[in-house]
C-alpha cells in the first residue's frame, strides 16, 4: 500500500500546480498525505500541513518514524478548524489573507512550499457559491505565488455537481488511486478590490461579526431562559406545533398527571388522555383561538389523571411565534388548584355555619313566636271544643311560616351538590318567564326580555340559576302593586354575561338598601330576608356578582353579572 501511495505521489512531475483530491478511505487519504509530505522533505521544500488535530496527531506519527527531527522542521502544521471553521461566515478574502501571513516569512526567503489542505466550512446558505469563490481565488493566489497545493475534501460528504464545481477551479484532479489533469479546469482572472475597497470590506466584516457574537449571546441567553422556564416550572406545561401536536412536556406534567413524556410526545391536543370525554369541545376552542394569535388566560376546567383521579385546573394558552413573526404552535400552561378549591369549599361550607350560628337567635324568636300561638289555641280549643274555624286558619298560616323559614334555611346551610354544565342563559330565561307570567299577569305586569342574540352560554348549575332569576322576578312583581313592566336585559361584554332584572316599582330607600341581605331583614309582611341572601351567595359560587341599585317611586335594577363561554 506505501509503495502504492509513493508511487501516486512520484508522478506529479510539476512544481506548482493546484490539485483538488476527493478521497473515500481515511486510511488512505492519511498514506497520500504522508508521502506528498515526504517527497516534499526529500526535495528539500517546506510544508504547510491544515488539517484535523486528529489527523495531524496521526500524520506527524508517521512521518517520526522514518524522517530525522531536523527534516521534520521543514513541515508546518495548522488546525484546520481555527484555520477555516473560526471563520463564521465563510469570508474567502479573510481566509485567504490568514494563509499569506503564514507563508510570508518562507515567501521572503524564496524557499519552495507546498501545501496539504483540508477544507472545512459549517453549514450555511449558499455555501456551494461561496467555496466557488474562494477556491477561484485560491487558484489564481496558487498560480501567482508559484506553489504547489492539494486542497483536500471528504469525497463521502459532497455531491458530484459539488466535485464537477470544484473540478472547474483546479488544474489536477486526484482520488485515493490517481491523479489527472481536470477537463473541466476553467483557468480565470480574478480581479481584487481596491486596498480602500478591501478595508472597507474587512470593516463590514467586522462589524458584522461583532452583530453576530452580540446576537449568538442574546439568542444563547433567552434559550437558556425559555428552557429553565420550562423545565423549572412548578406548573405542568404542553407545547404543540402548529398540527397540534405535542412537542414537548416538563417534568412537573409527569409529576401531577402521571404520564410521561414519551406517552404523550406527538399526540393530537384533542386526544390527550387528560381531558374528559365532555370536555373535548374545550381543546377545539382554546386551539382556534391560540393559532389565531389570542391568549386564554386561567380557563377554569376539570382534566383527569393516569390513576384516573380528576383535578381541578386553570389553563392558559398562548401562541408560539417563528423568526417571521408567524404562528407555528402553541402553549398551554396547567395551574392544578384542587387543593385550593377545596379549601375554598371547606370556608365556604364554614362560613355557612358561622352564618347559621348567627342565624339561632333570630330563629329562635321567629320561630318560638308562631309555636306558641300552635299551643296556644290548641290548649284553648282542647279545653273549650271550639268549633270556629278561624283558629284553624291561624294555625295553618303560622305553620305555613315555620315551614317557609327552614326551607329557606336548609336551602342556605344544607352542602349543595352542584353540576356546572354550559347552558344557553336565553332559554333558561324563558323558561322562567313562562314559569311565573300567569302570577305576573295577574298583578297586571308585563314582562319583556331583552337579548343581544338568542344563543348565549354561561357555565352554570341550571336549577340553582332558575332559583335565582325566580326571586328577582317574583320580587320585582310584588315591589310593583299596581303593575307596570318588568324588563330582562341580557348583554355579552367582554365574555361577561350580564343579567338585568329592571322593575317600575315603589323603590328601595337608602336606608333600606344598604342592610339588604341581612337575615331576617325585610320589608315585605310575610318575608324572612333569606331569599336574597341565598340568592346572592349562589351567584358568588357561581364566581358572579350581584349589584342592586334603586330610587324610590321609580324602581329598582338587579345585575347579575357571570363569566360567559
Amino acid at each position: 500500500m506505501n509503495n502504492q501511495h509513493v508511487q501516486l505521489n512520484e508522478l506529479i512531475q510539476i512544481s506548482s500546480g493546484h490539485i483538488l483530491y476527493f478521497y473515500e478511505d481515511l486510511e488512505s487519504y492519511l498514506e497520500n498525505a504522508v508521502s506528498y509530505i515526504r517527497t516534499g522533505i526529500e526535495q528539500g521544500h517546506h510544508l504547510l500541513l491544515i488539517d484535523t488535530k486528529q489527523h495531524l496527531w496521526k500524520i506527524g506519527q508517521k512521518l517520526k518514524q522514518e524522517t530525522s527531527q531536523d527534516r521534520m522542521g521543514l513541515v508546518h502544521f495548522v488546525d484546520s478548524h481555527e484555520f477555516y471553521a473560526a471563520h463564521h461566515d465563510f469570508h474567502s478574502h479573510t481566509i485567504l489573507e490568514h494563509f499569506k501571513n503564514i507563508l510570508r516569512p518562507l515567501l521572503h526567503q524564496n524557499l519552495t512550499i507546498r501545501t496539504w489542505a483540508l477544507v472545512e466550512w459549517k453549514e450555511q446558505e449558499e455555501i456551494l457559491q461561496k467555496l466557488k469563490h474562494f477556491e477561484t481565488i485560491s487558484d489564481h493566489t496558487v498560480n501567482t505565488l508559484g506553489l504547489l497545493s492539494v486542497c483536500a475534501y471528504d469525497g463521502r460528504q459532497v455531491s458530484a455537481s459539488f466535485m464537477n464545481e470544484m473540478m472547474k477551479t483546479h488544474e489536477y484532479f486526484m482520488t485515493d488511486k490517481e491523479l489527472k489533469k481536470s477537463s473541466f479546469y476553467e483557468k480565470r482572472s480574478v480581479t481584487f478590490p481596491s486596498l480602500s475597497l478591501q478595508e472597507e470590506q474587512k470593516r463590514i466584516w467586522e462589524q458584522n461579526k461583532h452583530l453576530h457574537n452580540e446576537t449568538k449571546s442574546r439568542l444563547k441567553t433567552t434559550t437558556y431562559q425559555l428552557e429553565s422556564f420550562i423545565t423549572r416550572n412548578l406548573d405542568p406545561i404542553l407545547i404543540f406545533n402548529d398540527d397540534n401536536q405535542v412537542i414537548r412536556t416538563n417534568a412537573s406534567f409527569e409529576k401531577v398527571f402521571g404520564w410521561s413524556s414519551e406517552e404523550i410526545m406527538g399526540v393530537h391536543a384533542a386526544d390527550l388522555p387528560l381531558i374528559p370525554h365532555e370536555r373535548k369541545w374545550e381543546v377545539q376552542k382554546n386551539q382556534a383561538e391560540t393559532l389565531l394569535g389570542r391568549y386564554i388566560q386561567g380557563f377554569e376546567t376539570i382534566r383527569k389523571t393516569k390513576a384516573g383521579h380528576e383535578r381541578n385546573v386553570k389553563i392558559s394558552c398562548f401562541p408560539l411565534r417563528d423568526e417571521s413573526d408567524q404562528v407555528s404552535g402553541w402553549a398551554s400552561i396547567i395551574r392544578d388548584f384542587t387543593e385550593e378549591k377545596q379549601a375554598q369549599e371547606l370556608l365556604l361550607r364554614t362560613e355557612k355555619l358561622s352564618v347559621v350560628s348567627e342565624l339561632a337567635a333570630g330563629i329562635a324568636h321567629e320561630i318560638r313566636n308562631p309555636l306558641t300561638s300552635v299551643k296556644g289555641f290548641l290548649q284553648l280549643l282542647k279545653s273549650q271544643a271550639l268549633e270556629n274555624g278561624i283558629y284553624y286558619d291561624i294555625m295553618l298560616s303560622e305553620i305555613d311560616r315555620i315551614d317557609l323559614i327552614l326551607g329557606e334555611m336548609l336551602l342556605l346551610a344544607k352542602p349543595q351538590i352542584a353540576h356546572f354544565q354550559r347552558k344557553n342563559v336565553c332559554s333558561l330565561l324563558k323558561e322562567v318567564v313562562t314559569l311565573l307570567e300567569a302570577q305576573a299577569n295577574m298583578c297586571n305586569v308585563q314582562i319583556v326580555m331583552k337579548s343581544a342574540a338568542d344563543d348565549i352560554y354561561v357555565t352554570c348549575e341550571e336549577n340553582q340559576l332558575k332559583q335565582v332569576c325566580i326571586n328577582f322576578i317574583k320580587n320585582a312583581i310584588e315591589a310593583m302593586p299596581d303593575g307596570g313592566e318588568l324588563t330582562i336585559q341580557l348583554e355579552v361584554e367582554k365574555e361577561t354575561v350580564s343579567i338585568r332584572f329592571i322593575d317600575q316599582g315603589v323603590g328601595i330607600p337608602k336606608d333600606v338598601l344598604e342592610k339588604l341581605g341581612q337575615p331576617f331583614f325585610t320589608t315585605k309582611e310575610k318575608g324572612t330576608g333569606l331569599g336574597f341572601m341565598v340568592s346572592k351567595k349562589i351567584i358568588e359560587n357561581h364566581d358572579g356578582t350581584v349589584h342592586v341599585s334603586s330610587e324610590e317611586q321609580k324602581g329598582t335594577t338587579i345585575e347579575i353579572r357571570l363569566s360567559g363561554l
